[in-house]
């Protein structure tokens, strides 16, 4: 598990529509976390946190700021 696992996923959130669509269609964590551990990229809820800390701290203008909130909430909108 790493914060380098945690960056690909929320840039590949980001860029690829199809990506997020499945894992829209997981509809939780675990299986999200199952899906990514059979690609080997899985990460810890700490390494998802530091990685969205690390993007927003590089961001330069707020809708880069804003697209890494919008992630963030939409990845924690799967505890719901």
């Amino acid at each position: 598990m790493s914060i380098n696992n945690a960056t690909k996923f929320i840039r590949e959130v980001d860029i690829n529509v199809e990506f997020r669509k499945s894992c829209n269609k997981l509809g939780t964590k675990e299986a999200i976390h199952a899906m990514l551990k059979e690609k080997k990229a899985d990460f810890s809820e700490t390494d998802f946190e530091e990685a969205i800390n690390m993007l927003l701290f590089k961001c330069q203008t707020y809708e880069q700021a804003d697209t890494v909130k919008q992630i963030e909430w939409w990845y924690s909108a799967f505890d719901i």
